[in-house]
């Protein structure tokens, strides 16, 4: 009878925000503790004398969750890495914020063409191009392509299933708090409309805003204007209902008076200043069922734009943030004999220890790589390499703090060789 291993498997334990630590052989729950070949608790003292161990992770209403039996002398590849908030893409064309502007051309076709990449769905890798195009003539300014060109992008994107890159045109023009309506302002997003709470909305203290002003919107109900702020062209005033040239792309809610949370740009300001156009990668839905973490990327071409520049921020999925620790243990549930894996995850909902609300905002990563050897059937050797991932709260619980004698982070620091540094 012959007996094999799983060869390039991956192992991972995922630490909770767990006050207390244990000093007996059964963790806490959310807890990791480590065992010797014989079961007995590892100490930072007792870790120098240590040949073979194991990790145990605590769960609450099942059985501890043990990983194999690993030798310390056959460890490589340690890191480990502190945790990091995903950045999403930006890119900026003309304005950005600080500086650049536009370049106006009369009779031009300004085209924007996107290559996403098409990392959306389990079925492809390729590209998805998307385009934004505004047709100027020998009267348009720069807030006129902005606005088109913003507008252009946020209509071809709208049979899109998910909305995977934000649009927003920003102005350069900074005015005084006077300039922010008198009264409170409701906000729909997606709505054209913005509703002002007097029949007669002002700012600066008793000017009327026309057709042609523009309005710069707070990205949230409670958040201040400034230059990156969304941008928008007044086409309609009818008592307090004011149309705009464009749907609403941030945060809904009522933009209370005093605090800027929407301001008046005067026409006259606003065609004289510089404008950009600002596109921003979305958070992405994750989750049940798929749980396959994704940000949004892509290239930017420019034609016809002459000198206007194009800026760029790189998006970056981050480090131990809950999406990619949550992607990363459901998929290595295959390693622990979870057939549902794929195939028929709506009828199996998988159970993960990966906490949204992680203390801290995401997980500290510890990662290495061991030698799993087992005598085989033939009598031959057979040697599996594997990986372990150990994943601590960054916000650091009191079991994992390197600093504290016989934690989890002072004995791997003497178990693996090297500083692991939980704090």
């Amino acid at each position: 009878m012959a007996t094999s291993q799983i060869k390039n498997a991956q192992e991972i334990f995922i630490g909770a925000n767990v006050a207390a630590l244990s000093t007996g052989v059964v963790p806490n729950d959310g807890e990791i503790i480590v065992l010797d070949e014989q079961g007995a608790r590892v100490t930072t003292a007792s870790a120098a004398t240590t040949d073979k161990f194991k990790l145990v992770l605590g769960r609450a209403g099942q059985n501890p969750l043990f990983s194999d039996l690993i030798e310390v002398s056959s460890i490589s590849n340690v890191n480990s890495a502190a945790g990091a908030a995903r950045v999403n893409q930006v890119t900026s064309i003309g304005f950005d914020g600080t500086s650049g502007s536009i370049d106006v051309v009369a009779n031009n076709l300004y085209y924007i063409r996107l290559y996403v990449q098409e990392l959306l769905s389990a079925e492809s890798d390729g590209q998805k191009i998307k385009h934004g195009v505004f047709k100027s003539v020998s009267s348009s300014g720069q807030a006129d392509i902005s606005l088109g060109l913003t507008s252009s992008l946020i209509n071809n994107f709208l049979r899109e299933a998910e909305k995977f890159i934000t649009f927003k045109a920003i102005c350069s023009e900074a005015l005084a708090a006077a300039f922010d309506f008198d009264e409170t302002v409701s906000v729909v997003k997606g709505s054209t409309k913005i509703q002002n709470a007097d029949a007669t909305p002002t700012y600066n203290t008793g000017t009327s805003p026309v057709v042609g002003d523009f309005v710069r919107i707070g990205a949230t109900a409670t958040g201040a204007v400034s230059l990156t702020s969304d941008v928008y062209k007044i086409v309609a005033i009818s008592g307090g209902e004011i149309t705009l040239d464009r749907p609403v792309q941030v945060e809904g809610g009522d933009r209370v008076t005093g605090s800027s949370y929407t301001q008046v740009i005067p026409a006259a300001a606003g065609n004289l200043a510089d404008w950009g156009v600002v596109l921003t990668g979305a958070d992405l839905s994750f989750g049940y069922p798929d749980y396959k973490y994704k940000i949004a990327r892509w290239e930017t071409q420019l034609e016809n734009f002459g000198s206007t520049l194009l800026g760029e921020v790189a998006g970056s999925p981050g480090v131990g943030t809950y999406e990619s620790i949550a992607s990363l243990e459901h998929f290595l549930k295959g390693f622990q004999g979870e057939i549902y894996r794929m195939g028929a995850p709506n009828i199996y909902q998988p159970i993960l220890v990966a906490d949204p609300a992680v203390a801290g905002g995401a997980y500290q990563v510890i990662t290495f790589k061991h030698q799993n050897s087992i005598v085989t059937g033939s009598f031959t050797n057979e040697v599996s390499p594997k990986q372990v991932i150990v994943a601590i709260p960054e916000t650091a619980p009191a079991f994992a703090v390197t600093a504290t004698p016989n934690s989890l982070g002072a004995v791997l620091t003497v178990l693996l060789g090297s500083t692991i540094t939980i704090a």
